[in-house]
């Protein structure tokens, strides 16, 4: 066999291999991350590498990540296949610059389950979460937004709502600090009777000092009731009045 048939064998090997990964990581687009890791356990070792080397690649390609389906696909798997691709995760999550950082984020954060990982694995997820939405430079996406209503909503506990009052006055930005509102509304709505005024007292500290006219606006609204669960705080005689920048 000569030296260009081995090479025209190889590269539809490798043309076949692509296709297959490809076909796997659309079909997993809308699964649970639990669901497209047990899928890929069913495969052999050789392509079970194939297919996780190609969702790498498709996630560092600007062409291959505008497809969506395939972008997601690979997103969940890295997602799936935690605590191993830790690395990935922090990467993904600290690039706000690569063509639709904000869709991978925005997936990535739907996707995790807290159920699927050890108590060891969730406190190093929520360690990234809030790294990012204390840098987070912009709400492109509802990336930020999404990542509120994990700590808020999905993950809610004594440790995520910690987490987001600790982000509701130290995040750099404001895209962060919004986000924080939000999951905080989703944490009030959670929260036991005698939590609920101590969360509200927070929302007002930042509704009269927080430094943007846009986060203290928001603030305000929330204590007015206008917000994704129509909450209202008790005391709003105390609802201050929104000042410009």
């Amino acid at each position: 066999m000569t030296t260009r048939t081995h090479q025209a064998k190889r590269s539809r090997v490798s043309s076949g291999a692509s296709n297959r990964a490809i076909v796997f990581l659309t079909n997993g687009s809308n699964l649970a991350s639990s669901a497209i890791r047990d899928n890929l356990h069913k495969l052999s070792p050789e392509r079970q590498n194939q297919i996780e080397h190609h969702a790498l690649y498709v996630l560092r390609d600007k062409r291959l990540r505008r497809n969506a389906s395939l972008r997601n696909g690979a997103v969940r798997l890295v997602v799936g296949l935690l605590p191993k691709t830790f690395a990935v995760l922090e990467k993904l999550l600290s690039d706000f610059s690569s063509p639709l950082w904000y869709e991978v984020q925005f997936t990535l954060f739907s996707a995790l389950d807290r159920d699927d990982l050890s108590e060891n694995e969730q406190r190093r997820v929520l360690a990234l979460i809030e790294n990012y939405l204390m840098t987070v430079t912009s709400g492109a996406g509802y990336a930020a937004w999404k990542a509120g209503d994990l700590l808020g909503d999905e993950w809610n506990s004594l440790e995520t709502v910690q987490i987001l009052a600790r982000i509701l006055f130290s995040s750099k930005n404001v895209a962060g600090r919004r986000a924080a509102l939000h999951g905080m509304e989703h944490a009030i709505k959670k929260a036991r009777p005698s939590e609920t005024e101590r969360l509200f007292s927070l929302i007002r500290k930042v509704a009269s000092g927080d430094r943007s006219a846009k986060v203290r606006k928001l603030a305000s609204l929330t204590l007015a009731g206008v917000g994704c669960h129509h909450l209202s705080a008790n005391k709003t005689s105390s609802l201050p009045q929104s000042s410009q920048a």
